[in-house]
């Protein structure tokens, strides 16, 4: 029996094509995975990061982030969601908040080791409203408070036809909470 990376949802093993079983069966780099498949280097899109407070704010504010990644002809790969608070170490927060670079490209440029936990794969929409694999999973960086991130493919670049359909199968999407239409371009 395949192994599977992924703690619910669709293991990877169930999507017919070998990149995205790939890509879901591994903790490794999404950003390096991807650059690896289109054979360029894939450039962040900052669509929105914000710090929110608690109602009541006993506790501390969270980071809100959306990016996506994009190939230098601006072809979007893929749409992220990262939530969670800012690490204590001032140089782990610049780092999370960057404007330039992909948070695991960022990392392993200054040598710094991350971890990820896997939450799930599930389908979703991508904008157009191709059905698009969606991933779920906590990133510890050292010993801060993990992140949520989720990430939303674009399915030209990582299919989502299950591995016992053909590939215009019309397999139903959850479409929440990752609807990311209103981030179009």
């Amino acid at each position: 029996m395949p192994s599977t990376t992924t703690a619910t949802g669709i293991p990877a093993h169930a999507f017919a094509d070998p990149f995205t079983r790939r890509l879901l069966g591994r903790t490794a780099s999404t950003t390096a995975q991807l650059e690896e498949r289109l054979g360029t280097r894939l450039r962040l899109r900052l669509i929105d990061q914000r710090l929110v407070v608690p109602d009541p704010p006993a506790q501390e504010a969270h980071l809100v982030r959306r990016t996506e990644l994009r190939t230098p002809e601006g072809l979007v790969v893929s749409r992220n969601l990262v939530l969670g608070r800012l690490p204590e170490q001032q140089e782990l927060t610049e780092i999370v908040t960057g404007l330039t670079e992909p948070l695991g490209r960022a990392l392993a440029a200054h040598g710094i080791t991350e971890h990820r936990t896997p939450l799930g794969v599930s389908l979703s929409r991508w904008p157009d409203g191709t059905t698009a694999v969606r991933r779920r999973y906590l990133l510890r960086i050292g010993q801060e408070a993990p992140l949520y991130v989720l990430e939303l493919f674009n399915p030209a670049v990582v299919p989502a036809t299950p591995a016992d359909s053909t590939p215009d199968d019309t397999t139903p999407a959850d479409t929440t909470p990752a609807d990311t239409s209103r981030w179009a371009a």
